[in-house]
């Protein structure tokens, strides 16, 4: 700057103006350097809202996903199995990667004409394990079983809420006799610095009609949800929502159901979640990690708690309302914490947030299988970690599962920060 020169502009009666050529310079130092301090300032925000990794070998997990993935594309293409519905990447007894293949009925073929056929023991070095599951499904529905939980909540909030909080009953006015669950709080992001709205946030299946593919003045959330027996109003308007697809194309795969809504101004809301509280930051996809203690607060079982048994979970999952299934790639598959919850979800609870012991979310619930049928004693999950149960000497069973999307993918697709 110092060799610059000075420019005459204009010479008049008044006098003479000149330019520098230091102030161009200035000026753009002086931009550059509260863009550099923008960027830097939410780099370092975003990286403070997420939980410490505690994993140390990606290289191995990322292995064992790709791996996986060719599996899934082998078991769960259209039309190839009828037994066979998911697969994902589990852990065995010494902390070795497996990846699990998730069976109906362990009796049954593995595919039409297999014969005797099993599983193989092992796929490009990474051992196979058979678990038997029953196929998932949205969990939209009213209605609820009895579950062991916390007696201030048990059949969680079903009631008008004066402050609006998470893990509530709401749904799209069009839910008739359904009912769905108000996860949490949200903001939308901006690229410029400008006052934050409230949003509301759950699954697409919850805040949305399925049958419309563009949003509208129509489009109401009410709280409770339609499907309860106390009256409802409208509290917000329906934002955005993620696509579904319902031809489960494994090739073109669903990988989250979710929305926000705007809450209306006047309405009072507090950023929390019953026997929880308020949510402190949320965990990346890669760091989640399996068996770790979550918890969830929804609309229909209240206050429950489980451990994350797969990740990286392909699975197709059945919608009762259309008949149809949808076909979701890397998922989170929890099962209940027993014997204390013998369930972890049931129809209504779609929408919760999944959250892990220090408060921070971990995923979004938007299916699973809710009912343990009374004919079948409670699985004794909490004798084996994978592989076959030696109190029955048959695969692994889970029942009462819940599926969540990982929460940064639902934050990255939506463009949204949690409160």
């Amino acid at each position: 700057m110092l060799i610059l020169g000075r420019h005459l502009l204009w010479t008049g009666p008044d006098g003479t103006w000149w330019y520098d050529d230091a102030v161009t310079w200035i000026t753009g130092a002086l931009v550059l350097s509260w863009a550099l301090w923008f960027l830097v300032r939410g780099y370092l925000r975003a990286r403070g809202l997420m939980r410490r990794s505690r994993r140390t070998n990606y290289r191995l997990l990322k292995r064992t996903a790709r791996i996986k993935r060719e599996l899934s594309s082998q078991y769960l293409r259209p039309s190839f199995s009828a037994n066979i519905h998911a697969v994902g990447i589990g852990r065995l007894a010494g902390g070795d990667y497996c990846i699990h293949v998730f069976l109906n009925d362990a009796d049954d073929e593995l595919w039409a004409g297999s014969g005797a056929a099993t599983l193989p023991n092992s796929y490009r070095g990474v051992p196979v394990v058979p678990i038997e599951m029953p196929m998932a499904g949205f969990l939209s529905d009213a209605g609820f079983g009895s579950v062991v939980m916390a007696p201030k909540y048990p059949h969680g909030i079903r009631d008008p809420q004066e402050v609006i909080i998470g893990g509530i009953s709401g749904a799209h006015t069009n839910l008739s006799g359904q009912s769905g669950t108000i996860g949490y709080f949200c903001t939308r992001k901006s690229k410029l610095p400008r006052r934050k709205e409230v949003h509301l946030l759950s699954n697409r299946h919850v805040f949305a009609d399925l049958g419309k593919a563009k949003v509208d003045e129509a489009d109401l959330i009410v709280q409770p949800s339609p499907g309860e027996s106390a009256s409802n109003r409208p509290i917000g308007t329906l934002v955005s929502f993620s696509a579904l697809k319902f031809d489960n194309d494994i090739n073109e795969p669903n990988h989250v159901d979710a929305a926000i809504a705007k809450l209306w101004a006047p309405l009072a809301h507090k950023p929390l979640i019953p026997l929880i509280g308020a949510v402190k930051g949320y965990v990346a996809t890669k760091d989640v990690e399996i068996g770790e203690a979550v918890r969830k607060f929804g609309r229909t079982t209240g206050y429950t708690e489980g451990k994350i048994f797969s990740i990286c979970l392909d699975i197709s999952i059945r919608y009762a309302r259309t008949g149809q299934s949808a076909f979701f790639q890397d998922q989170f598959l929890i099962e209940p914490a027993l014997p204390q919850f013998t369930k972890f979800v049931s129809g209504g609870d779609s929408g919760s947030l999944l959250v892990d012991a220090e408060q921070h979310a971990i995923g979004l619930i938007f299916a699973g299988m809710s009912e343990l049928p009374e004919s079948l004693p409670v699985p004794s999950n909490t004798k084996a970690v994978a592989g076959i149960d030696p109190a029955t000497d048959r695969p692994k069973r889970i029942e009462s599962y819940g599926v969540a999307n990982p929460i940064s993918e639902v934050l990255d697709r939506l463009k949204i920060e949690l409160i």
